[in-house]
């Protein structure tokens, strides 16, 4: 049985935790020292995969994260739970994205994530991500356990959810589209971090700003809207605070006593 913590707040990052030019503010800085002083664990909760968040989770001193819209757990370094997507599932997807859509795949895992083709839709999405385009493998899936998939477009997913009722997908940018399991979310994801680590009586708080973080709000006992979210979270938020460019993580977080 893990040591307690007095709550956990989940960040997700774009438009939430990241300001608008993909950066955190130091009162965001200042309030997650906070909160581990205070014994309440800060994890990130965020549709991108572990390894592609190294750098801010070093910044941060955040060593938990709920990756890949929950597809995978780490709390305090320890793989708590996966959700891997079948094999013979993501050879489908790839060759109906191929033959049939000329859509680009992104593969993820915890520990890496690769293409399936060099290409303009890749181009576009990396770069408003701000990071490099990874490399091409499209037959990873066949060596390593994948989490999630991206479908690299700007249009087309609605034809894919008949063709692939297992699968979930959610239009998580302008540019791309995340794949996973049927069921699987960022609410899912930490359902089974409190289930396996006996932390079902610990309070949670949630921030976020987009329709990923749904799932995460109707989960968790607090959920907290950013300013900038879109209004259908709003409507699930118990509190609207300002937005990820004027302070709004520190502020909720005063406000609800947790600094």
């Amino acid at each position: 049985m893990s040591h307690k913590p007095e709550a956990i707040v989940f960040f997700d990052l774009d438009g939430t935790l990241f300001n608008s030019q993909v950066d955190v503010l130091s009162s965001s800085l200042e309030a997650i020292e906070k909160l581990k002083q205070n014994n309440i664990i800060p994890m990130i909760a965020t549709g991108r995969t572990p390894c592609e968040v190294v750098d801010l989770m070093r910044k941060t001193q955040i060593d938990s994260i709920i990756g890949m819209n929950g597809q995978v757990v780490l709390y305090k370094g320890e793989k708590v739970f996966t959700n891997n997507i079948d094999k013979d599932v993501i050879v489908r997807i790839h060759q109906y994205s191929k033959q049939e859509m000329n859509i680009p795949l992104s593969f993820y895992n915890d520990e890496m994530m690769c293409i399936s083709e060099y290409s303009q839709p890749a181009e576009k999405f990396y770069n408003y991500l701000k990071q490099p385009v990874p490399s091409v493998d499209d037959q990873v899936y066949l060596k390593s356990p994948i989490q999630m998939i991206l479908l690299l477009c700007e249009s087309g997913e609605a034809l894919y959810r008949d063709v692939f009722p297992e699968l979930t997908f959610i239009r998580n940018t302008p540019y791309c589209v995340d794949v996973f399991n049927h069921g699987g979310s960022k609410g899912y994801g930490i359902t089974q971090l409190l289930k396996n680590k006996g932390f079902t009586d610990v309070p949670t708080y949630a921030f976020g700003d987009g329709m990923n973080d749904f799932e995460m709000f109707l989960t968790v006992d607090h959920p907290i809207a950013m300013g900038n979210a879109v209004d259908e979270l709003k409507a699930q938020a118990e509190f609207v605070t300002d937005t990820n460019n004027n302070d709004g993580i520190a502020k909720a977080l005063q406000k609800f006593g947790l600094i």
